[in-house]
């Protein structure tokens, strides 16, 4: 029998109703399964916003660095930055990394120190940019260390000026830092420095990847030989060589006649026992003064800032050093047209290392003859990523005085990949001024090193 019109509508409806009823309900389930899937798929391949830290440092980038002042708090507030060579652009986070609480000292003049506070306070003791991070329990409070990085915490005084909360400390001890290790030499200060004591009181702390403590030795060693004759500093670097037990210590001095030297100390942690080496290689004898800010350590090498813009690469293990000249480095960067050329090297000469990269800056300065002494009022300002092992440079961050408001990262031809605003990137910098008046934007940033690269070689 066949069913017509109504009676077909009827049967269909009433008859039927229920399993049409449950039918719809199963579609309109999958319809909403199927949405929330797909949403789900399109965040998994979302860029992580800059309301997130990231948890995984991106293939093939430099980690690095931003401090921004928080007038408000008065804190130094470090933020994380990726250098990202490949794709050619600038990642960043928008959480604070960590702070650093202004300490103000009695009778100041101005109102912040913040050369002092990013040059000095800020910086962390030690830092590889991928795998841990020490700071200082005293001048440090972390807030959003990445899950990815070893957070180790020293209870270690790091104030040059020897101010805390406004009183005047004199710490009997000063520390330096490298990977795994931390040194902590006894009785220091200008008095110790040049005094005829015959030893130098020295705790040596070995770490794990974990942070644990592993090892520590007291050792004294001499100042006393054929080149010292007195009180010297901890030295201007070190490194733990684990497969061996030993430290070595890289020492600066000068002879009689005012010419650099620099010394390998090296101390066998199983053996208790120690002994002096001179680095070979150096020629003329011109180094700069310099401290741990200016050493970087890729490898188990020293790369040290040496007279005439080159950088000495000193191998510990055998005390020799080999040049690199930044004038064959820079010289790629033709593209720059600057008439009086390329000027390498600021403060720090060296700003960084990461992996097989050395950060290295220069300035070209478009508005002054050879013989001025001061920049002019048209000049960029660049950071130039170094491959060690290719002997490439792989990348360019650059700052123009012409046009403050942006940073611009150029691959090694001169291309613009990829530009960030620099209040983006140094949060808010443009809203902090200097005594005089002056917009931190204008430049202050850059050599009061309110970007940092990781640094491995601390103190």
């Amino acid at each position: 029998m066949v069913l017509q019109g109504k009676e077909f509508f009827t049967k269909s409806v009433v008859g039927g109703g229920h399993l049409n009823v449950e039918r719809r309900k199963l579609t309109i389930l999958f319809l909403v399964l199927f949405v929330l899937f797909i949403l789900g798929c399109n965040r998994a391949r979302e860029v992580p916003s800059r309301n997130s830290v990231t948890e995984t440092p991106p293939e093939n980038s430099i980690p690095f660095l931003t401090f921004s002042f928080n007038q408000k708090t008065a804190n130094m507030e470090a933020y994380l930055n990726y250098w990202d060579i490949v794709k050619g652009k600038i990642i960043t986070t928008d959480k604070v990394l960590y702070i650093t609480p202004y300490i103000s000292p009695p009778n100041q003049t101005t109102r912040y120190n913040l050369r002092g506070l990013a040059t000095y306070y800020a910086l962390p003791l030690s830092w590889d940019g991928k795998s841990y991070i020490y700071l200082s329990s005293r001048i440090h409070e972390p807030k959003n260390i990445p899950n990815y990085f070893k957070l180790k915490m020293f209870d270690d005084p790091v104030d040059p000026d020897k101010w805390v909360k406004g009183r005047e400390i004199l710490y009997d001890y000063v520390y330096t830092y490298s990977k795994n290790l931390q040194v902590q030499e006894k009785n220091v200060g200008a008095e110790y420095l040049y005094s005829k004591a015959k030893y130098g009181d020295f705790t040596f702390r070995v770490f794990d990847n974990g942070g644990n403590l592993v090892l520590k030795k007291n050792e004294k060693i001499s100042l006393y030989n054929d080149v010292f004759h007195g009180g010297v500093s901890s030295g201007e670097a070190c490194l733990y060589e684990e497969d061996k037990k030993e430290v070595k210590e890289l020492l600066l001095y000068y002879d009689s006649v005012g010419m650099g030297h620099f010394l390998i100390c090296t101390i066998n942690l199983e053996k208790d026992t120690y002994r002096w080496d001179e680095v070979s290689g150096i020629e003329h004898g011109c180094i700069p003064n310099m401290n741990q800010q200016d050493v970087s350590i890729i490898g188990n090498k020293f790369y040290v800032p040496l007279c005439g813009c080159y950088i000495g690469i000193i191998d510990p293990d055998e005390y020799t050093c080999k040049l690199l000249d930044q004038q064959e480095i820079f010289k790629s960067l033709s593209f720059y047209n600057s008439p009086t050329g390329i000027h390498y090297g600021g403060y720090p000469q060296i700003p960084g290392e990461y992996n097989d990269y050395l950060i290295l800056n220069g300035t070209i300065d478009y508005g002054k003859n050879k013989d001025e002494e001061f920049l002019s009022d048209n000049y960029k300002h660049i950071w130039i990523a170094y491959n060690t092992k290719t002997g490439k440079i792989d990348g360019i961050l650059e700052w123009y005085s012409l046009n403050p408001q942006f940073i611009i990262l150029r691959d090694r031809d001169g291309k613009e990949l990829y530009r960030i605003e620099t209040d983006k990137l140094v949060k808010d910098v443009s809203k902090l001024y200097d005594v005089s008046g002056n917009s931190y934007i204008n430049g202050r940033f850059i050599y009061e090193n309110f970007i940092r690269f990781p640094h491995i070689n601390g103190g």
